[in-house]
């Protein structure tokens, strides 16, 4: 079929589209939530292995990180699921999903409901089941349509993206290199926009050793942890710069025992966002000098850990090419096409960094995520599905001149690399 005739299928799946979306908002997948992750896995694996060549799942990488309490732990996440077609044509697209939602089994908001003819509400009805059924009904359709045996395609859908997509991130970079293109189906906002560069994220966590004491009779050969962390605490807050886009939260401390006890342990954790990544390099620099200086001044042992998980996604022209491919895919379709910069972190920051030019609000329009509120409009499944259809028909059709354009800016990357 032509790709009007998509357009038509397309619009008939969006009741069946409904169903399955509130189907899979019923089923938790809270990242810890690994027998719920791989229901969800099992119900992707039944809709669509048979529109690829190859499907099959991938463990994902453990992680080690210290928590609140200052213990380091080891973290599970769920499987990675992975479709392929066409892996030997020259074009490769890469399309990226995450499984997991922020919500836990504990949380109350386990159930979609329909509170009007546009709107359903439900966990990961928009962030992002709802995008992983628009990704798929694209590709689905893409597939019956008169198209290009030049363009191949790889799915991606990992389970641990919430929590920073730690134990998939190197698939997924091992993915983006074999790839000229990604498409990655975060939520857009209700009204449509989409996210165009993202700042950089980094989390981290300080622990800090200091010496008990009893806080009347001995109190001044204490050393005390929270007291240290608190003026740390100050000082990283100057590192904050919003005229340039840079934030650091505070975000947790904890620390103590008894009240007449000096404290000897503490912890604080704090998140830090910017720009650019020599913004990001600066931090960093700041970062290990502020806490050398607290170190010293307050004689207390303070470790830092951690680091940004997310680097800034900064808009190439390769990608910028993507975008204004699929602005004039929303005139065809008569669908208002607007991007706009954002402090949110996803994927599409690090699919960037490994040098994969990418739009990653490709999904449903909704909002309120991460939240009981989270809402997507439901005639945005049929819609984002089509305008997913006309990109993948462009790449397919002028994908030679992404390609050749991504490999000028890599080129130019590598000298300057070189150079300094």
């Amino acid at each position: 079929m032509n790709f009007s005739e998509g357009c038509s299928w397309i619009d008939s799946r969006q009741e069946d589209l409904l169903s399955n979306l509130m189907q899979l908002s019923e089923i938790n997948s809270g990242t810890g939530n690994l027998s719920g992750i791989n229901k969800v896995s099992q119900f992707f694996n039944t809709y669509f292995s048979d529109t690829a060549d190859t499907f099959s799942t991938i463990n994902s990488n453990p992680r080690e990180h210290v928590d609140i309490s200052g213990e380091l732990v080891r973290e599970e996440f769920g499987n990675i699921l992975t479709f392929q077609k066409r892996v030997e044509a020259p074009l490769q697209v890469l399309l990226v999903g995450h499984m997991d939602t922020v919500f836990p089994e504990s949380h109350s908001f386990q159930s979609p409901s329909r509170i009007d003819e546009q709107t359903l509400l439900g966990p990961g009805v928009a962030d992002m089941k709802g995008g992983i059924l628009v990704m798929m009904t694209a590709l689905q359709a893409f597939e019956s349509s008169n198209h290009s045996s030049q363009l191949g395609w790889q799915v991606m859908l990992n389970a641990d993206e919430e929590t920073g997509s730690h134990g998939s991130m190197e698939c997924l970079v091992q993915a983006a290199k074999n790839a000229d293109a990604g498409l990655i189906y975060e939520p857009a906002l209700s009204d449509g926009t989409m996210s165009r560069a993202r700042k950089g994220s980094g989390n981290y966590t300080v622990v800090a050793k200091g010496q008990a004491a009893h806080a009347g009779r001995e109190f001044a050969k204490g050393r005390n942890a929270i007291s240290a962390l608190c003026n740390l605490a100050m000082n990283l807050e100057q590192l904050t710069d919003l005229k340039n886009g840079i934030t650091l939260n505070i975000a947790k401390v904890s620390g103590g025992t008894a009240l007449n006890v000096v404290p000897e342990n503490a912890v604080l954790q704090f998140n830090v966002r910017c720009e650019s990544s020599e913004q990001q390099q600066g931090l960093e620099e700041s970062l290990a000098a502020i806490i050398e200086k607290a170190s010293l001044e307050h004689a207390t042992e303070l470790k830092l850990t951690g680091g940004f998980s997310r680097p800034p996604k900064i808009i190439s022209r390769t990608n910028q090419l993507l975008m204004d491919w699929l602005s004039e895919g929303g005139k065809q379709l008569e669908i208002d096409v607007r991007f706009k910069d954002t402090g949110g972190c996803c994927d599409g920051n690090n699919l960037a960094a490994a040098g994969l030019p990418n739009i990653d609000t490709l999904g449903v329009c909704g909002g309120r995520i991460h939240t009981a509120d989270e809402f997507m409009l439901i005639n945005s499944l049929a819609e984002r599905a089509k305008l997913s259809l006309n990109l993948l028909h462009k790449i397919s059709e002028q994908g030679e001149q992404l390609k050749k354009l991504n490999e000028q800016e890599s080129t130019s990357t590598r000298l300057i690399s070189e150079k300094s």
